[in-house]
């Protein structure tokens, strides 16, 4: 076997020394590959880059797969998995955004959206990137970014929100979530219905201030149950302020409208339970369907809010539906009180239909007011003032006359609190 040459044992020299550097280098980056992993893990930071061309996805720790519900090894890392990953109402904005930045329309990708795990969680991420490197003509070669799980922030923000938006005493959502329902319209069916405590201020008066919150816990707690017997659970429901109640119910015809009422009336016909007593009130309730009122959330409150106080005037603890002009000559069946202690209506036609009744007198302290028959109004005049206008220009005492069926605008209430609550005082 013939020696080597000087030449070639300097040439596997050469080789061997290579190898040993490679495998220096290779070890060296593990090592800092695991440095940056442990970093980016302790701060929740995802470090990622993407070749363009290709679509190889290049995920420098391990967390992004964990986060989504795979072990190391099981999620390919392309562009392709990613996408199919992104939440289907958040992929278009998120591409979007991706695209604008690869064609140079923006300096950043920066979006925040939700991804979907393995097992159909959701996880809220920020993520952030940048082009680093482009070819002679700017088609984007290699993309850099970060993207961070954010879960906890959103999850803490949803919490805070709805703190925000529910009324602490009741469990109901409060005057400030109701101004968001103003954002979308109000669907032909759905009806707007304004609920207001009779007798609220006696109980008040006689037992206190905490007894008067067991009444409304009661009063909340009560028509819901009222609603869940009867397998409506997808509505809104508020209280609206003091004594005040609102619901917004989808889907709904007329007869089902009255028969929820006619169920509310005969739970609360009877007193309530309270510390020191039993505590009797009344409902007030106004209702006007999306259709009766252009599909605008403010005016069918309105209009639900002007019913109500007809029945106010009009003996209380009844309810009365709007309706316009052009279905005067319309019939349907009012239906009777059926195990109760309430009256049916003396008439089954619609109230437009025959003369209103005089407004009663109000009944003694020790007498329960007489029912209402559950009718819309007529329309009156334009020109007449909103009942809750006329008792801020009283001062203290509300108007006696019908109100108008008039719109005030998309507003949730026209009057101050100061006016309404003096209003309330005289109720």
């Amino acid at each position: 076997m013939a020696r080597k040459s000087l030449r070639e044992q300097s040439l596997e020299q050469a080789l061997q020394q290579m190898e040993r550097d490679k495998a220096r280098l290779e070890r060296r980056l593990a090592g800092l590959e695991e440095k940056l992993s442990t970093t980016l893990d302790g701060t929740g930071l995802r470090l990622w880059q993407l070749e363009v061309p290709s679509g190889k996805l290049t995920i420098f720790n391990y967390r992004w797969g964990r986060m989504l519900g795979y072990q190391p090894g099981e999620l390919n890392a392309h562009f392709d998995v990613w996408r199919e990953h992104l939440h289907p109402e958040d992929r278009d904005e998120v591409l979007a955004n991706l695209n604008d930045h690869l064609e140079g329309r923006t300096e950043v990708y920066q979006v925040v959206h939700r991804m979907l795990a393995r097992d159909g969680s959701i996880t809220w991420v920020a993520d952030r990137g940048r082009v680093v490197e482009r070819d002679e003509h700017g088609n984007a070669l290699r993309l850099l970014g970060t993207h961070t799980d954010i879960s906890h922030e959103k999850d803490y923000e949803s919490r805070l929100n709805a703190l925000a938006s529910t009324d602490a005493l009741t469990g109901l959502a409060n005057r400030q979530a109701i101004n968001s329902w103003h954002q979308r319209p109000l669907a032909d069916d759905s009806a707007l219905i304004f609920i207001d405590l009779d007798g609220f201020k006696q109980v008040n008066d006689q037992f206190g201030h905490r007894a008067g919150d067991e009444v409304l816990v009661l009063v909340a707690h009560g028509l819901n149950d009222e609603l869940h017997r009867l397998g409506i659970h997808h509505h809104l429901s508020a209280r609206f302020g003091g004594d005040e109640f609102l619901f917004q119910l989808p889907r709904m015809s007329l007869p089902r409208v009255e028969h929820i009422a006619r169920r509310w009336l005969e739970r609360f016909a009877h007193p309530l339970e309270i510390s020191g007593g039993l505590g009797r009130i009344g409902l007030s309730i106004g209702i006007c369907f999306g259709r009766d009122a252009d599909n605008r959330f403010g005016l069918a409150l309105e209009r639900a809010d002007q019913a109500m106080y007809r029945v106010k005037h009009h003996g209380k603890h009844g309810f009365r539906v709007h309706a316009p002009v052009e279905y005067s000559s319309c019939e349907y069946q009012a239906g009777d009180l059926q195990g109760s202690n309430l009256e049916a209506p003396a008439s089954r036609l619609p109230s437009w239909l025959h003369p209103q009744p005089a407004p009663v007198s109000k009944p003694a302290p020790t007498s329960r007011p007489a029912p209402l028959s559950q009718q819309a109004p007529a329309p009156r005049p334009a020109s007449q003032s909103p009942p809750r206008q006329q008792a801020a220009s009283a001062g203290t005492e509300r108007d006696d006359t019908e109100p108008a069926d008039t719109e005030r605008g998309d507003g949730v209430s026209a009057d101050s609190e100061s006016a309404d609550a003096r209003a309330k005082e005289e109720r």
